[in-house]
């Protein structure tokens, strides 16, 4: 074998190496290894959920809200979701359990703009876990363009 061969072979071999490390190095986790990882992700997250849920009912009660079932909802909803909920059934008078049919949709959900479009309502979010309404407004109907309400 000469000389050139051999480094030939020599230089063929790193490159073999290196492209093998590249893909070991790149490779996805075990699966055995996700669960107890996701377990760990889904455990902070109920215990984020659990302390906004609190605040969103302490400010749904200062709303004048009444939010009695709110956890019930906070867990099919999420707490976006829920507050959105008790927001637009004070608004509209309808029941949160009307409002909450209308998301089930029938079989696919119904996204929340559209509810509020159809409801001729706003989602009212940030003005009630903001306090951003005057008194004597609405949650959700404040600075609004084609709202009712008097700037």
């Amino acid at each position: 074998m000469t000389r050139s061969n051999r480094i030939a072979l020599l230089a063929s071999l790193a490159l073999l190496v290196a492209l093998a490390g590249g893909a070991l190095a790149t490779r996805a986790p075990q699966v055995a290894d996700e669960p107890a990882q996701l377990a760990a992700s889904h455990q902070a997250e109920a215990e984020d959920a659990g302390s906004g849920a609190a605040h969103a009912r302490e400010r749904l009660s200062e709303a004048g809200i009444e939010a009695d079932e709110f956890d019930d909802f906070a867990a099919r909803y999420g707490v976006g979701g829920a507050i959105r909920l008790y927001a637009w059934a004070d608004a509209t008078g309808m029941t949160v359990e009307e409002i909450a049919a209308l998301r089930d949709g029938d079989g696919e959900p119904v996204g929340w703009g559209r509810i509020a479009r159809d409801l001729g309502v706003h989602p009212g979010i940030g003005s009630i876990m903001g306090r951003g309404n005057a008194p004597d407004e609405p949650p959700g109907l404040q600075n609004r363009p084609d709202s009712d309400t008097d700037d």
